[in-house]
């Protein structure tokens, strides 16, 4: 582990090699910024001739930070918008640099204006066979990078929230929604606006659940009041299935038996919640509760953006191994109902969130699965 507290300082070229990542990010954030400054100037001249931003001009400038400073095929991803400069060499300082034989880990803060908190970068570096050091990744968070996503001081509250004799809320009434008609492989449906289509039934893997405390949220945003779900489970691991169809998913559901079908549903709510989560990101997680409050910001940050790449349903390791499993959001943004589906006994097997995808609309306003 290297530490330095030094401001980011100026390099005289950005071509040479660097043998230290600290040398390399200093690089980039000197050239980054240099370029900015030469954007803004530009962009005032514009203004005062009553000609809007030339983004062209702007892309090239970051095309030339991007070659000097990445590998191949990656970026700052600056090219695209332009405001307040995101890099700044009198203002961003590194914090930490651990090095790990050929890859990096650097951490920056930095400090805003007055009024406004300070934001951070964490940097991924490689070192390749020129031994010359390479940005791979940038990540920002709005929070320092290594604290954790829930604040300790919440953690018991939250856990103590869950209780496997927690009652069972009823359903939303225009929610006649089944999980055995959702949950079929290899049958043609007919969607209202959209072609005929097949389902798909696919299993993605074992969800390991130490705590029995399950969670449902949106990964790609901060959190806020988080709740886990009322309804505590028995600790284990369960085969999550997806259903898919127009090449969008449906449903997604972890069997809690083996052998049991649901045949009854109730919501899968929080304490305070009625079980529909909402969507800003395109996506909807289901995890171990116990395992998310150990989660650093930086860690949730890194795994959201790689599951982002593909945005394919896969099991993700937060704290512990297969602890979290991600898929994308039938057609994107909204909200969405979860449910617990229970034997004859009233016996949970079953939790699934249904995506809306495979639904149609009834006469009375109520949805029902197709």
């Amino acid at each position: 582990m290297q530490n330095s507290n030094n401001v980011v300082g100026k390099q005289s070229s950005y071509d040479e090699p660097m043998n230290l990542p600290e040398e390399r990010v200093k690089s980039f954030i000197s050239h980054w910024y240099e370029q900015w400054l030469q954007a803004e100037a530009k962009s005032e001249t514009e203004k005062n001739n009553d000609q809007g931003f030339d983004f062209g001009y702007w892309r090239d400038l970051m095309s030339a930070v991007d070659k000097a400073h990445f590998v191949a095929g990656s970026g700052s991803g600056s090219d695209n918008s332009f405001g307040p400069a995101d890099y700044d060499p009198n203002n961003e300082k590194i914090i930490e640099c651990d090095i790990q034989g050929d890859l990096a880990q650097l951490l920056t803060e930095l400090h805003q204006d007055e009024g406004r908190p300070s934001n951070y970068h964490a940097y991924e570096l490689k070192l390749d066979a020129e031994k010359d050091w390479k940005i791979t990744r940038i990540h920002t968070l709005f929070h320092p990078p290594k604290s954790p996503v829930i604040a300790p001081e919440q953690h018991a509250d939250i856990l103590a929230m869950s209780s496997s004799a927690a009652p069972l809320m009823n359903k939303q009434e225009n929610l006649n929604l089944n999980e055995q008609t959702l949950f079929q492989k290899n049958r043609r449906v007919t969607i209202p606006h959209l072609d005929e289509g097949e389902t798909k039934l696919e299993e993605v893997g074992k969800l390991q659940i130490s705590s029995g405390i399950l969670g449902i949220l949106d990964f790609g945003y901060d959190i806020y009041r988080f709740e886990p779900l009322q309804r505590r489970v028995t600790p284990g691991e369960y085969l999550v299935e997806t259903v898919t169809t127009h090449d969008r998913v449906a449903g997604i559901r972890v069997k809690l038996s083996e052998s049991e079908q649901a045949v009854k549903w109730y919501a899968a709510n929080t304490p305070s919640g009625n079980g529909v989560y909402g969507v800003d990101a395109g996506n909807l997680a289901i995890f171990d509760v116990a395992n998310l409050v150990e989660l650093s910001h930086f860690r949730k940050e890194k795994l959201f953006n790689e599951w982002s790449l593909e945005g394919k349903t896969e099991l993700l390791s937060m704290t512990g191994q297969d602890d979290c499993v991600i898929c994308t959001s039938g057609f994107g943004d909204g909200a969405y109902p979860a449910f617990w589906g229970v034997n004859e006994q009233d016996e949970v097997v079953s939790l699934y969130i249904d995506f809306m995808i495979l639904v149609q609309e009834t006469e009375n306003g109520s949805y029902e699965s197709i």
